[in-house]
C-alpha cells in the first residue's frame, strides 16, 4: 500500500465567507495565478497572469466535485500499489513528473479530461492577460530592474480593470458586487500584488474601486480552489506561448474555449506599438504604475 502525505484542504467557505461582504454564496471571488517561462540562457521573456472568476456559490460546487475526482483517482491508484498523488499540479502532470511519474500519456489525458469536464458541469469566467518581458522593460526603463515586479503590478491593474467591467456591464450597472480577489501565493511578489491592488483600487481615475474588497495569498496546501486555477492558467500560459512561436492551439486549449459554460478573455502584449498604448493608459488612469516602489 502507498501511503500520501496528508494535506488539509480547508472548505473554501470557511477560507473565505468572512473575506466578502455579500459572504460566501452571493460574494465574487476571483483567484489568481501567475506563470513565467524561462529560455535557455534562463532570463525570463514571457509573463502571463491569469484568473478564474465566480461566485463563491459555484466555486463550493466546483471544489466539491474536483475533490471528489482527486479521491477517485487516487482510489484507484491504491488498488494498484501506485504512488498517489497530494494534488493537480499542471506543469508536473503535463510533463508527468512529480507525483505523475510513471503515468502513462493516455492516463495523464483521460485524468485531465475528466477535470475538463467539471468546467461544463460547474459555469466559471477566465481573464488572461501575457507580455513579453523585454518589451515591457522597453517601454518602462525607468523599471527595468524590476521586470517581474513591473509585470505583476501592470497586469494586475489590467485585470481589475477588466474583471470590473465586465460584471459592471453583465448587472447593467447594479453597484451592489463585491470582489474579493486571492492569489497563489507568490513570495517576494505577494507585496508587489497588495500595493498595486490599493493603488488600483484608490486611483482617482479607477471607477470601479468600490467594487473590490481585500486582496490576499493562500498555499494549496490549504486552498483545493487553486488548482483548477493552475489548470486555467497553464492553458493560457502555453496559448500565449504557442503564439509567440507561431504554432496551432493546443487541443487542451480549444477543449477549454470550445465549452459553453466557460467564459474566457485573453489579450497580449507582445508588440511595442501595444506596450506603448499600455503605458499611456497607465499614465490616463494614474494607478500608480510608475511608482519607484512598484
Amino acid at each position: 500500500m502507498v501511503h500520501l502525505r496528508q494535506h488539509r484542504f480547508i472548505p473554501a467557505a470557511d477560507l473565505w465567507d468572512g473575506f466578502n461582504p455579500l459572504g460566501m454564496s452571493k460574494g465574487i471571488f476571483v483567484l489568481f495565478k501567475g506563470y513565467i517561462d524561462e529560455s535557455y540562457d534562463k532570463k525570463q521573456k514571457l509573463f502571463s497572469l491569469s484568473c478564474l472568476v465566480a461566485t463563491g456559490k459555484k466555486f463550493s460546487e466546483m471544489e466539491r466535485i474536483w475533490k471528489l475526482h482527486i479521491a477517485a483517482k487516487n482510489k484507484q491508484l491504491a488498488k494498484q500499489s501506485r504512488k498517489l498523488i497530494s494534488r493537480y499540479h499542471a506543469s508536473d502532470c503535463n510533463s508527468r513528473h512529480g507525483d505523475f511519474e510513471g503515468w502513462t500519456e493516455e492516463e495523464r489525458n483521460e485524468f485531465v479530461l475528466g477535470l475538463f469536464s467539471i468546467f461544463r458541469r460547474t459555469p466559471v469566467h477566465a481573464v488572461g492577460y501575457d507580455v513579453d518581458l523585454d518589451n515591457l522593460c522597453e517601454v518602462f526603463p525607468e523599471l527595468a530592474h524590476k521586470r517581474l515586479e513591473l509585470a505583476y503590478a501592470v497586469l494586475l491593474d489590467f485585470l481589475m480593470f477588466t474583471i470590473a467591467d465586465d460584471f459592471h456591464n453583465l448587472n447593467e450597472g447594479n453597484k451592489d458586487i463585491k470582489i474579493t480577489l486571492i492569489h497563489d501565493r507568490a513570495g517576494k511578489y505577494d507585496t508587489t500584488l497588495l500595493r498595486q491592488f490599493n493603488n488600483t483600487r484608490e486611483s482617482k481615475n479607477f471607477p470601479y474601486g468600490d467594487y473590490f474588497t481585500s486582496i490576499t495569498s493562500m498555499g494549496w496546501e490549504n486552498c483545493l480552489l487553486l488548482q483548477p486555477a493552475d489548470l486555467v492558467a497553464f492553458e493560457i500560459f502555453r496559448e500565449a506561448e504557442q503564439k509567440t512561436k507561431g504554432r496551432n492551439s493546443r487541443k487542451s486549449f480549444k477543449a477549454l474555449i470550445d465549452m459553453e459554460t466557460f467564459g474566457i478573455h485573453t489579450k497580449s502584449f507582445t508588440d511595442k506599438e501595444t506596450m506603448f498604448k499600455l503605458r499611456k493608459m497607465a499614465e490616463q488612469r494614474k494607478a500608480g504604475l510608475l511608482e519607484e516602489g512598484t
